[in-house]
């Protein structure tokens, strides 16, 4: 068949190379929403809420896809709750200056960042200050940034849209 002449390497115009060609772009796609959909934090945390917690560190990761940090808290009936702060990724931590023996087990720390969507004690942090006051900048502060200028998008169009319907009436 001419196809098959077409299909074993000599060109890719025939119906299998087609199909080939289709198929593979189907799964790339299939592959990158899930990435995208792994990245996404808005549908782990909540956007446009921000919260502060304080602990004691129990333990520091940096390690990909997100660094991590353990720590407890102390409620106000003196029982202990665990807490997670998930941060960047580790390779975007590093070239920022970051290493392991940023935080060891035992610093008490002040985390703000958007709280978990489901509720849980976890948090998308932005910002870690230390007992001494030092603050430490890393954390998705990306996530944050891009809701900010959404919500300043939706304010302008706000007033746009209110100083347009004054003017009609």
């Amino acid at each position: 068949m001419a196809w098959q002449k077409n299909y074993r390497g000599k060109g890719t115009t025939g119906a299998p190379a087609v199909l080939l060609r289709f198929i593979l772009g189907c799964v790339a796609t299939v592959l990158a929403t899930g990435v995208h959909a792994h990245h996404n934090a808005a549908s782990h945390y909540v956007m446009d809420q921000v919260v502060s917690v304080t602990g004691t560190v129990a333990e520091f990761r940096l390690i990909n896809p997100h660094v991590r940090i353990y720590f407890t808290v102390e409620t106000d009936d003196g029982s202990t709750e665990k807490w997670l702060a998930e941060g960047n990724a580790a390779g975007v931590l590093k070239r920022r200056g970051w290493t392991q023996d940023m935080l060891s087990p035992g610093d008490r720390i002040t985390v703000t960042g958007r709280p978990a969507r489901d509720g849980g004690n976890k948090v998308d942090w932005e910002t870690i200050v230390l007992e001494d006051g030092t603050e430490i900048r890393g954390g998705n502060t990306v996530a944050g940034e891009r809701q900010r200028q959404l919500d300043e998008l939706e304010q302008r169009r706000r007033q746009q849209r209110a100083a347009t319907d004054s003017t009609a009436d």
